[in-house]
């Protein structure tokens, strides 16, 4: 029998052999069997895994690198402790000139918008004078209060424990229940700001000489005017005037205004002065929940408001206080404006120039 060759591409893919029955071969036949089930035959004869048990000499060598790192963590700690300990121990006294105490606490940072009205210290009775002012400050709208803790002749407006003040007499017309007096002001949104004259004091010098000011005879010294000063250098004046920021802050104050920070011109330049020396180190001291402010001093002419004039000596008013007040204040600055104007009128010019921080006294 002669065998079919194909050599042609006429003849190619032709079948020549017997036809093809059934399906094609599938890949997985061999796991099929005659029920149609899908099963391994040759699964047990596939190698099998075990799982890797843990020997107790591993577990110990991983216990013990656990126990080395946490030993070097315990001696690094305990030496950071140390360190610590002896830099805090043997550190240099701070340099209050340099200190910048921008890490200071939140009260200290806060830019404040006070519109206050200075009254007597002896209107923080708790009780009646108290009510007239708080019904004062709101026909006012003012949000604050100011009164003096330590005035300018030496005087303490406050019933002070401390016994340096016992002992100068300072107390005068004080506040007879100043801890009351701001806890109603604060229950009525009111706040309590605090003015103390620093360095000027016609009081104190005259009682006890190291802390004040001398000249060349060992007396204290006077300006033109008759008035003396406490010594920033002076230990003493300094723990004076410290005790009685912290004991009023003790009873609620959190602002204070320092005025009379800068001795007369001939001796400024021999002294520590200043409201920058002093406030950083009483931040130092004190810690910075409070708030200190430099008071800033202006004197506005009186401005009588006739019906006819009103518009012209609104005016005036508008531009006084445009030569003399600066709507870029300082954070730590505060304008005390003494005027016989009518408050609500000058408080009116001043907001629309942009003033933001304020105390009006007459």
């Amino acid at each position: 029998m002669n065998k079919k060759r194909f050599y042609k591409n006429v003849k190619r893919n032709q079948q020549w052999t017997q036809p093809e029955e059934g399906r094609e071969i599938d890949f997985a036949d061999k796991y099929v069997s005659g029920e149609g089930i899908y099963s391994d035959k040759f699964d047990y004869m596939r190698p099998k895994v075990k799982k890797k048990r843990k020997r107790k000499a591993d577990f110990r060598k991983y216990a013990k690198r656990l126990g080395i790192a946490c030993l070097c963590f315990l001696i690094i700690s305990a030496g950071y402790t140390v360190m610590d300990v002896y830099m805090q121990r043997h550190a240099m006294p701070s340099d209050y000139s340099d200190n910048d105490n921008e890490s200071g606490g939140v009260i200290n940072e806060v830019a404040l918008s006070l519109k206050s009205q200075y009254v007597q210290s002896v209107s923080l009775d708790g009780s009646v004078m108290l009510d007239s002012v708080i019904e004062e400050l709101s026909q006012n709208g003012c949000n604050s209060v100011t009164f003096d803790i330590k005035r300018s002749e030496g005087s303490v407006g406050y019933k002070s424990a401390l016994s340096t003040v016992d002992t100068y007499g300072a107390t005068a017309f004080p506040a007879t229940d100043l801890k009351g007096s701001v806890e109603r002001l604060k229950a009525q949104d009111i706040l309590a700001v605090g003015r103390i004259y620093c360095y000027l004091d016609n009081l104190v010098p005259q009682k006890d000489s190291s802390a004040a000011v001398l000249d060349r005879n060992g007396i204290p010294y006077t300006d033109s005017k008759g008035n003396t000063f406490l010594n920033p250098n002076s230990e003493t004046a300094y723990r004076y005037i410290k005790d009685i920021i912290s004991e009023c802050a003790e009873m609620g104050i959190t602002v204070f205004v320092l005025d009379g920070v800068d001795l007369p011109g001939e001796l400024s330049d021999l002294y520590n002065d200043g409201f920058d020396y002093l406030s950083k180190r009483l931040y130092a001291d004190l810690g910075t929940d409070i708030k200190l402010l430099e008071a800033q001093n202006v004197s506005l002419s009186n401005y009588t408001q006739v019906n006819e004039e009103e518009d012209e000596e609104t005016d005036s008013l508008a531009d006084e206080i445009s030569q003399k007040l600066s709507s870029e204040q300082e954070a730590d600055k505060v304008y005390f404006i003494t005027t016989q104007t009518d408050k609500s009128a000058v408080k009116e010019k001043l907001e629309e120039s942009g003033i933001k921080s304020y105390i009006l006294a007459d």
